[in-house]
């Protein structure tokens, strides 16, 4: 019986030996990766040969690992688990086993990363067509050029669509391929907007192509302007334009003293010389600017009586030929042999010059005993200078210059020189474009102005009508025969340009009311016969 219970006792130690055991290795399991990588790393190499020395080190080694601040009864329990782990050699062997198979694990998993990584770009680049990238959008003569991104691709292929709208196409539209990864499109007068898309069919707008154009011709309607001192003058600009251009005209000037500029108006500030431009993206025109105190402004409406009698030699050779210069450029701006070429000769001559020319009674003419400079000027341009004699042909008590003294036959006295009414009116039909040849004013046998035009009396019902035009000629009987040219008509008025020998005597304008105009001149000479065209016809200054 003694016996019996002896077995049975170290049965039930050795049962309960193996329970704690197994609770003491679960433990164990729970702090693996804290507690028994250590031990086995410092004790890998170790036997059990010695178990006093094993265990102080494994405990000194848990101890120097675990926290300071933990408490004494885990520290027991620490070397109790210890203690009894490293009893069992399998329980080490399963450990680095295991740790071996995380290595593999870990590799494995690494492994697993890569290929995902080549399984994406392989995707991405040989599957996934990419998206067009832009590198430069430019115009190169009159073509745009859409330059793309080489994306190093095998599905990199790119193809371009040009619409006037802004509206998506479709993937089966006529689209182009890029050549070289280059799209092109001539320019024309249209807005385009551009289209890309990849070999997957994503389209993408290009919003900076509906932005793109060019000038192709830019003109400007004077490239030289004459102007007084504060005078004025508005250029215009035209041009030519390809796709998008905004009408932004950049206006300067070179010299902001002799002249300013500002949206195309011009004022003039100072005597001298300058440039005005205007530039429209990438092209720009100039203006040469002259300014001369040699002509005055325009008055709005009339005449200034007080305008001063024109001296002797007062003017230059250039200074002669420059306003030469200047009463061509105001003809032609308005139309050389027209209506209103005519009628700016006579403006500039009593608006523009600066003195009033005076009258001279005639010495003679070309015609009867060939006299050309005296009282009338048969020429073109202004007689101001001794340089203009060469043009003369014969003279009677000459040659003298407008404003120098000479003697008149039918005046029996000394004069200045100038023009007689028929002479004014010649010489502004003549620098008009129109050569009347030598003719005088009255009803002659011989040819007269009068027989230009058609000559109808005049009544108050056609002088206030509208049959009378700028240009048109005015005639009286009065002292043989005078004329004068009309060059403005406003609502109630006519303007009379005309040499007079009474009253305010010399080459001026004469304000005459509509109603009142036959009490002045008894026959209007209509014109339109002789002229033919008007030009760019004003019925004011």
């Amino acid at each position: 019986m003694a016996n019996n219970q002896k077995k049975k006792k170290k049965k039930t130690t050795k049962k309960s030996s193996k329970n704690t055991n197994n609770k003491l290795n679960n433990k164990l399991n729970n702090n693996l990766d804290n507690k028994i990588i250590i031990l086995d790393a410092n004790k890998k190499k170790e036997t059990t040969n010695n178990k006093k020395k094993s265990n102080k080190s494994t405990i000194q080694k848990t101890k120097s690992s675990t926290n300071k601040k933990s408490t004494k009864k885990n520290t027991k329990k620490l070397k109790e688990i210890t203690k009894k782990k490293i009893n069992k050699k399998e329980t080490i062997k399963e450990i680095e086993i295991d740790y071996k198979k995380n290595n593999k694990k870990y590799l494995l998993f690494l492994g697993g990363v890569f290929v995902l990584i080549l399984l994406y770009f392989g995707y991405k680049y040989l599957y996934i067509a990419p998206t067009p990238l832009i590198k430069d959008v430019y115009l190169e003569n009159n073509i745009v050029v859409i330059k793309f991104e080489n994306n190093y691709s095998f599905r990199d292929k790119k193809y371009c669509l040009f619409k006037e709208d802004d509206k998506y196409p479709l993937a089966n539209d006529n689209w182009i391929l890029a050549n070289n990864n280059i799209c092109k499109y001539e320019l024309d007068d249209k807005i385009y907007y551009t289209f890309i898309k990849n070999e997957d069919n994503q389209i993408y707008r290009v919003t900076s192509t509906n932005k793109i154009g060019t000038i192709t011709n830019i003109n400007i309607n004077k490239e030289k302007i004459y102007l007084p001192v504060n005078g004025s003058y508005e250029f215009k600009i035209t041009y030519d334009k390809k796709g998008y251009v905004e009408d932004n005209i950049i206006w300067t000037s070179e010299n902001d003293k002799i002249a300013i500029v500002k949206d195309g108006k011009v004022k003039a500030i100072s005597k001298g010389t300058t440039y005005v431009s205007a530039k429209i993206l990438d092209k720009e025109i100039k203006a040469e600017i002259v300014v001369t105190n040699l002509i005055t402004e325009r008055p709005s409406k009339g005449f200034d009586y007080k305008k001063k009698n024109l001296g002797c030699n007062k003017y230059s050779k250039e200074e002669n030929d420059l306003l030469d210069n200047i009463l061509k450029d105001r003809i032609n701006e308005v139309g050389y042999k027209t209506r209103a070429g005519a009628v700016e000769a006579a403006r500039f001559l009593t608006l523009d010059f600066p003195y009033r020319i005076n009258y001279f009674y005639e010495n003679g003419r070309q015609t009867t005993n060939n006299v050309d400079g005296e009282g009338r000027y048969y020429h073109v341009g202004l007689y101001l200078n001794k340089s203009r004699y060469s043009k003369i042909t014969g003279s009677k008590k000459g040659p003298k210059t407008w404003g120098c003294s000479l003697y008149s036959v039918p005046a029996h006295r000394k004069i200045v020189n100038g023009l007689d009414c028929s002479g004014f009116v010649s010489w502004a039909l003549l620098n008009g474009g129109f050569d009347v040849k030598d003719v005088g004013a009255g009803w002659s046998d011989n040819r007269d102005l009068t027989d230009y035009g058609t000559v109808k009396r005049l009544t108050k019902k056609i002088a206030t009508g509208n049959t009378i035009k700028v240009g048109d000629l005015l005639h009286s009987e009065r002292a043989g025969g005078h004329i004068g040219i009309i060059i403005g008509i406003d609502k109630n008025n006519y303007y009379v340009a005309q040499a007079l020998w009474y009253g305010q005597i010399g080459v001026i304008i004469t304000k005459i009311n509509k109603s009142k105009l036959p009490n002045h001149f008894p026959h209007v000479v209509l014109m339109d016969k002789y002229y033919k065209k008007d030009g760019k016809l004003t019925n004011m200054w």
